[in-house]
């Protein structure tokens, strides 16, 4: 314990002595446990309010039917369940998704939260609590609707107003007669409710309902005896299970945020690591001396681990403190750009300490641990040398190991890239091993190319590069380390920006070779809202157009495979026209004549080799809503595309399967018009009809392709937010190393003003080694990003990305940032080193 306390006492010294020379060793922990940090918090935070939300509206239940395709709930069952004389009270309820406009004709922006029609029951016929009114009366006719009061308040909406509601089939002019308060933080989401016999008679069948809560003390096995086979769960059980669900979901926002922090922590690693390494060469005859007076290597190793641990425990608990900030920082502007959280205060769980404490922790004392064994090994006898203790270093066996895994590395990522007889997650497993080998192959390689590039004298009589050059050689392990926290970096956003622009190229660029339709209709981005069939028979019915083909989704597969993935397992196409009319597909095999109203699927040419399947042949049609399955002939194969779903099956199918058409999406609708003339006035009635269902929009192809491209810019753009984390650490790192290097070179730099070199020179002495340094770093990071880059667009080539494309405007904006990068961090260890006096030289 005693020898415990001294080690305690040297590291405080030490941090209290050279505050500034760890200071922003204890900026990268921060910065990268903020991210960390702030993962698990936004997650608690959200996984809070939606428990709110969730238990809110089972509160006062004590048993849930929930309906299934299989077994659906009608309103009859809920009566005969009220009857039973141990039950208190039943309440059946449904909701539905719905498009809802003020008087001006704007849709309300729920921010993603939805906006959703339910029936209202008056207080002595609920369960739940819910929705109490608060201001005006309850509606009673079918023009008359009551609204949550945060959706009322976010909209800008009064008892009084007119307000249109939008459902799948048809848009109805309604009065705000009452608002309701909702005993939960419900965000953007709005409830919109009618009459509880309006909704029944005009928004349902009148004989099924979606949801029975039941409150008595009947036993849950009694009603599952007499109920087999459907849901049935206690009010608790259904909440605990939507929670679950939704903390799955919210878990994207956990892996997102966490992987950008520990990509910070791996940068942050090298500043470490450099920081603790220069400090160490500048207190070797400090650690001579102590030696000298009897302490051992273990003791001064475990002083300069000590002072890590402090780091990572100060660092670690700053980033916690930030992380609340910026978890802060997410919702404001999540609410500001319109996507309306739940806001139920920020949640702090043990997870949210604990790991972000132990993570930052272990990454920095990891990265001090090899230069706290070199402090270690330093011997009592030089304590009597003086002077500069750093060496030139040995690159060639880093070389000679850098170069076996760039060949290995080489080697796995063109397996990947070409090997196509393996599965695209096996291709992809092997890229990710390949791109770890070659990141430590530029690590171990930019040392030997630093030692190299640097020693090469500049044209001319160049004296200020030629020593700015000599330098940075000199210690070519420190300046490869410094340089490869923004190799890092850079490579990152090369490979993301690669990918983002393939995406669009493969995805997109095909759109105005392959479309025929002449204008696109589409519900937008963020709706829950299916294109209303009302607008659909109208523009189909107007004089001059031609054909209507919907994109309509159901979660429904073909052979166990579905045309894209989706939170239900998977959701394919149906086809309810020709998609010839809208598309340049080419057939291969069979036709589409009368394709919507007979049993059948379709398939690209791919996915029907893989089921191993020709026209003609059955398959099995599933859903993950019922156990029940269809089968049918496959009707018609197509050429491959970008454009099209590598599968779909028939409205007929479709409607065999899922008869109730509420599962079924329409997300977009292609319109064709007749004939070659000009399509302007047509496409502006179009386009009023279009307008008045609020959340529609109609696009030209063109603007159809650069709409669906803008959404791939705003995702890379948030990716790229995040990658700049790394990058700032990388410069933070660039001034670290400076800086310390400028301690060390005192002597030299006094020397240096003694025989004659002036301030300035001293300043670009210095801003040349920070830029050299940036523009390595800057270069091996694109090389390789674009190396990865093109490697993960040839693997993913099975999955519809199959043109590859370089954003050369964004590689030459790194190369001028790298610049930046370079002059920005060093004005402040530039100016300390013109500092010196020419009498430092004798000191």
């Amino acid at each position: 314990m005693k020898s415990l306390s001294i080690l305690q006492k040297i590291s405080l010294r030490s941090l209290s002595a050279h505050w500034l020379r760890f200071l922003m060793t204890l900026l990268a922990v921060v910065l990268g446990t903020t991210f960390v940090a702030g993962g698990f918090i936004l997650t608690a935070s959200l996984s809070k309010a939606f428990n709110d939300i969730t238990h809110g509206q089972y509160k006062g239940a004590d048993l849930v039917f929930n309906a299934t395709m299989d077994h659906p709930l009608t309103l009859d069952m809920a009566a005969e369940i009220a009857a039973r004389p141990d039950v208190e009270k039943v309440e059946p309820t449904d909701i539905l998704p719905i498009v809802l406009l003020d008087a001006a004709g704007d849709a309300y922006q729920s921010g993603g939260a939805g906006t959703w029609l339910l029936p209202f029951l008056p207080t002595e016929k609920t369960v739940t609590s819910t929705f109490e009114i608060s201001e005006g009366r309850a509606p009673e006719t079918s023009s008359e609707v009551v609204i949550n009061s945060g959706a009322a308040a976010r909209g800008d909406l009064r008892v009084g107003d007119r307000v249109t509601v939008i459902d799948a089939q048809r848009r109805t002019e309604m009065e705000i007669v009452g608002i309701t308060e909702a005993d939960m933080a419900s965000g953007g989401w709005a409830g919109v409710q009618v009459a509880e016999d309006v909704f029944h008679s005009v928004y349902s069948d009148g004989v099924h309902t979606g949801r029975i809560l039941v409150r008595g003390d009947v036993p849950l096995e009694t009603l599952r005896a007499e109920y087999p086979g459907f849901d049935l769960q206690t009010a608790d059980q259904a909440a605990e299970e939507e929670s679950k669900e939704i903390s799955e979901v919210l878990a994207f926002f956990t892996y997102l945020m966490l992987a950008f922090g520990l990509i910070a922590l791996l940068v942050g690693t090298f500043i470490i690591s450099n920081t603790f390494s220069m400090t160490v060469a500048q207190r070797t005859r400090e650690f001579a001396l102590l030696r000298a007076l009897g302490m051992s290597r273990a003791q001064l190793t475990g002083s300069v681990l000590v002072e890590a641990a402090l780091i990572g425990v100060v660092g670690s608990a700053l980033g916690i403190v930030f992380g609340v900030g910026l978890v802060k920082l997410i919702v404001a502007l999540m609410e500001h750009f319109g996507l309306g959280l739940p806001n139920a205060g920020v949640g702090l769980d043990a997870m949210s300490v604990a790991v972000p404490l132990v993570v930052g922790v272990i990454v920095t004392l990891i990265s001090a641990w090899v230069p706290a064994r070199r402090a270690g090994r330093v011997h009592p006898v030089q304590a009597m040398r003086s002077g500069d203790q750093s060496s030139t270093q040995p690159v060639t066996g880093r070389g000679i190991a850098g170069a076996v895994l760039l060949l290995a590395g080489l080697a796995a990522t063109l397996l990947a890239a070409f090997w196509t007889d393996w599965s695209t997650n096996t291709r992809t497993v092997l890229l990710g091993a390949g791109a770890v080998l070659l990141i430590l192959a530029v690590l171990l390689l930019l040392a030997a190319v630093a030692r190299y590039l640097f020693t090469l004298r500049p044209p001319g009589n160049a004296v200020v590069p030629l020593l700015a050059g000599t330098n940075l050689s000199r210690n070519p392990r420190r300046t490869a380390a410094t340089a490869f926290a923004l190799t890092l970096g850079v490579a990152l956003v090369t490979a993301v920006g690669i990918l983002g622009a393939s995406t669009k190229e493969s995805v997109f660029g095909a759109i105005e070779e392959e479309l025929r339709a002449d204008a696109v209709i589409s519900g937008g981005v963020v709706s829950n809202q299916s294109i209303p069939a009302q607008a659909l028979d109208n523009i189909a019915g107007m004089d001059g157009v031609e054909g209507l083909v919907t994109v309509t989704w159901v979660p429904a597969t073909v052979g166990g495979r579905a045309g894209s993935m989706d939170g239900t397992g998977g959701v394919t196409a149906v086809m309810e026209a020709d998609p010839t009319l809208a598309l340049n597909l080419e057939v291969v095999d069979g036709d589409f004549v009368g394709i919507a109203d007979r049993p059948g699927v379709g398939l690209s040419r791919d996915t029907a080799r893989d089921l191993g399947v020709g026209v003609g042949d059955e398959v099995e049609v599933g859903s993950s809503l019922t156990t029940a399955t269809v089968r049918a002939p496959v009707r018609v194969i197509w050429e491959d595309t970008s454009s099209y779903t590598p599968l779909a099956v028939s409205r007929a199918t479709a409607a065999e399967l899922l008869p109730d058409t509420r599962a079924w999406f329409t997300q977009t609708a292609y319109v064709s018009f007749a004939g070659d003339g000009d399509h302007g006035p047509l496409f502006e009635e179009v386009a009023d009809e279009v307008k008045s269902y609020g959340i529609l929009q109609i696009m030209t192809p063109e603007e159809f392709r650069l709409s669906a491209a803008e959404q791939i810019d705003q995702l890379l753009m948030l990716i790229y937010a995040l990658l700049a984390l790394s990058v700032v650490i990388a410069v933070l790192g660039i001034i670290n190393t400076l800086a310390l290097s400028i301690m060390e070179r005192t002597h030299e730099f006094g020397m240096l003003r003694a025989v004659g070199m002036q301030r300035r020179q001293v300043r670009r002495m210095i801003t040349l080694e920070s830029v050299h340094i940036a523009l390595l770093g800057a270069f091996a990071g694109i090389v390789t990003g674009v190396w990865l880059g093109w490697c993960l667009v040839r693997t993913l080539a099975s999955q519809g990305i199959d043109r590859w494309a370089i954003p050369w405007d964004q590689l030459a904006v790194v190369l001028v940032a790298a610049v930046l990068v370079g002059v920005l961090a060093a004005l402040w260890p530039a100016r300390r080193a013109a500092r010196t006096s020419p009498l430092a030289a004798v000191d």
